[in-house]
């Protein structure tokens, strides 16, 4: 009754009656309204414009018209506004507000907007919306509701294509946009909720580097002469490390980019969304040095800290790996090259690298102290048994990661169709497992037996596939040895891996005959275990690998509880069956029966 008797009251009097006892400034001044607080007056509307494309549009777009015909002779309108939600209705209300009465809203606004429910991506998108408006007349007003429709808008962003390409470079122009061989490498997400696209390739072999950067499109149109969708540098300058991109045709040359000779590789980062680009060049050493943490402030006790590093090249594969001990309390440490420690032996520490953010960030980025404030050194608080610094010297990244290791890892593949994980022993917390088993096919490591959290996977390795660097997570399964039984030793700490295969287990000793002769066991793979039938005299025994006495396999001490290095086994003289289960320290043992 109250939007009728408003409207009846503005007929009657041809004054306007306010819609609630509030003083008309507070309507104004509101920035919200809820839409029980409007009147509506018949035939007085609004109608929604065209679909806006922000892309094209000014500062100002047009969105609605107003049917002022219904509204008497002296009438006057303020505040038009939108009060918007996504189509579906699932989004918090959003209001904004006219530039006038024309229906002209800001860009700006209409973009957050957009961008808000729907993200970046430039698709129409439709909005509901609710227009409201006040009315004046004869110093009265009142605040009405012209009605509700849809809007389709689509936000402003730049065109971002799924893909990208190195044209040139170390390549031949035309062969490298025909071929694609260097595609930039991307998240796999939505290009407008990750615009960031990175290459590394390698330099040209001799003198400069040039390219230019296209899509498919732009490398299809090369194949029929058109050079111009390749993308360029705004303004031309050719060794400009980061900048503007836009189209050849846009900038009516090539504005190619150009690296000067020196690094092996380079890494270009692109923003799409923002059209922009940074060039770098990498240059990694083969070797990388810890100084201070668990060790000295020095240059000759740096040089005694090198990190680890896989088989690969240092440009194939950038990562480099240090594990320490913690102390218990707080660790300062840098790193550098064998320049920069040289440099330290000669008095200059700014060669050093340094953390770009806080001291005690577990990761982020680095740079030479020379390009930072200050040392900034890292630190850890010390109280974790280990601590795992790696860092990525193509993207200047650093993980640390505190260690506190299990007695237990595990090993798990094909021989066990995956299913069954094989314990490895580690008593000393320091990472270092051992443990014996049957392998046949790719296998990985884990430190849970009932989950993949925290796996470690293969980065590279020896020709012969018995040792091999690992990675945590995200990589491929360590290969196939060859089936066989091996000894396991897993370093978790400084992720690598060694196997050493048994093909011999045997029993030795007077009870055999003499400690010169050996009686082999036959591996059986149903079973897991080693097994023999044979005649034994009266004497002593004990059980070794591959006819030595290297470390592979000296078990001794008891059937019950063989320990490696352990004493003589007494036996009596007779015929036995005898099953040997090898697995790890502590679970060793014999099961002999006398026949």
């Amino acid at each position: 009754m109250k939007k009728l008797s408003l409207y009846l009251s503005f007929i009657v009097t041809g004054l306007f009656m306010v819609a609630c006892s509030e003083d008309f400034k507070d309507w104004i001044d509101q920035k919200t309204y809820e839409p029980e607080a409007a009147v509506t007056i018949p035939g007085f509307t609004a109608t929604p414009g065209a679909p806006v494309d922000l892309n094209t549009a000014g500062d100002s777009v047009k969105l609605l018209t107003i049917n002022e015909t219904a509204l008497p002779a002296g009438s006057t309108l303020d505040n038009l506004r939108i009060v918007v939600t996504p189509e579906d209705g699932n989004g918090e209300k959003i209001t904004i507000k006219a530039y006038d009465t024309d229906g002209m809203f800001p860009y700006s606004e209409l973009q957050s907007a957009v961008v808000t429910y729907y993200g970046v991506r430039p698709t129409p998108r439709v909005l509901n919306a609710h227009a409201y408006v006040n009315v004046m007349r004869n110093g009265e007003a009142a605040y009405v509701d012209i009605g509700t429709f849809n809007i389709t808008i689509t936000p402003k962003a730049p065109a971002i294509s799924p893909a990208y390409y190195i044209v040139g470079g170390p390549n031949d122009w035309a062969t490298s946009a025909a071929e694609k061989p260097i595609k930039f490498s991307h998240s796999g997400a939505d290009v407008y909720e990750d615009p960031i696209f990175t290459a590394i390739f390698d330099a040209a072999a001799e003198g400069d580097t040039w390219f230019a950067i296209g899509d498919d499109d732009a490398c299809a149109a090369i194949g029929d002469g058109d050079w111009t969708k390749l993308l360029g540098i705004v303004g031309g300058e050719n060794k400009a490390s980061e900048g503007q991109l836009d189209f050849r045709y846009n900038m009516g040359a090539d504005n190619s980019f150009c690296v000067p000779a020196g690094p092996k590789k380079i890494k270009v980062t692109l923003n799409m969304l923002e059209y922009t680009f940074k060039v770098e060049a990498v240059n990694i050493a083969e070797a990388y040095y810890l100084i201070g943490g668990p060790g000295e402030w020095n240059a000759e006790s740096a040089m005694t800290m090198s990190f680890s590093h896989s088989t690969k090249d240092v440009i194939e594969d950038p990562v480099f790996t240090y594990t320490f001990a913690g102390t218990g309390s707080e660790m300062w440490f840098a790193f550098g090259d064998k320049e920069a420690i040289d440099a330290v032996g000669a008095g200059t520490w700014n060669k050093l690298f340094g953390t770009k953010g806080d001291s005690k960030d577990l990761s982020g980025s680095f740079d030479r102290r020379y390009n930072l404030d200050g040392d900034h050194s890292f630190c850890v608080d010390g109280t974790a048994k280990y601590y795992r610094f790696t860092i990525n010297m193509a993207e200047m990244t650093y993980t640390i990661t505190p260690l506190n290791f299990s007695e237990y890892f595990y090993e798990i593949g094909n021989e066990s169709g995956w299913s069954t994980a094989h314990a490895l022993y580690g008593p000393s917390g320091d990472g270092k497992y051992q443990g014996f088993y049957y392998l046949d096919g790719e296998f990985k490591f884990k430190p849970n037996e009932n989950d993949w959290n925290d796996d470690l996977e293969y980065v590279s390795g020896s020709a012969d596939n018995l040792s091999g660097s690992l990675q945590s997570s995200g990589g491929p399964n360590c290969p196939d040895p060859g089936a066989g039984f091996y000894r396991v030793d897993l370093d978790a700490a400084n992720l690598t891996y060694n196997l050493k295969k048994i093909e011999y287990v045997s029993i030795i000793g007077t009870a055999n005959g003499n400690w010169d002769t050996d009686t082999d066991l036959t591996y059986n793979k149903t079973d897991n275990c080693w097994e023999v039938t044979c005649d034994l005299n009266a004497g002593e025994m004990k059980f070794r690998g591959n006819h030595n006495w290297d470390g592979d396999v000296d078990l001794g001490g008891s059937f019950d509880n063989l320990v490696h290095g352990g004493s003589n086994i007494a036996v009596e003289a007779g015929n036995y069956t005898i099953k040997l289960y090898i697995s790890i320290a502590g679970k060793h043992k014999a099961v002999v029966t006398k026949n």
